[in-house]
């Protein structure tokens, strides 16, 4: 899958919260406040390496200069909707760390089958999860190139 950055502000998902935002509830359902900016940068597309169900939102996993992050699908458009026939789904059970907060996974394999595998790339920002991310979006881009 394919998207392009359309926007890349917490000002640009007020527009999709469920209800008006009081001044107690400064982070909203995106858990950002409007002068939040995500490291992405507008006009440029990504590829997708996996979904993630947030408690109260979708996001794209993707990289920016080598940065992995989990970006609200509202701040993009989808420019190439086919995803890798070789993607795993994983619900979250109740008992990880990881739940509620994460609901559930769609992408390569190892993010799936390793329950550690979102905090280790996301959190704490393992080495060995970044090798494994970077070598599936390489296998990844030469499939798309053929």
């Amino acid at each position: 899958m394919k998207i392009r950055c359309i926007n890349n502000t917490g000002l640009s998902l007020r527009s999709y919260e469920y209800e008006p935002i009081t001044n107690k509830e400064v982070f909203g359902r995106f858990g950002v406040s409007e002068m939040a900016e995500y490291g992405i940068e507008i006009g440029k597309e990504y590829l997708v390496m996996g979904l993630i169900t947030f408690e109260t939102y979708q996001a794209y996993l993707i990289d920016d200069n080598g940065f992995i992050s989990a970006c609200p699908c509202q701040l993009f458009e989808v420019v190439d909707s086919k995803v890798n026939s070789n993607w795993h789904f994983r619900l979250i059970a109740k008992d990880e760390d990881i739940y509620p907060f994460v609901q559930a996974i769609l992408g390569y394999p190892e993010l799936c089958s390793d329950k550690k595998a979102y905090e280790s790339l996301i959190v704490e920002m393992e080495e060995y999860a970044q090798r494994i991310y970077f070598r599936r979006k390489i296998e990844l881009e030469k499939e798309l190139a053929e």
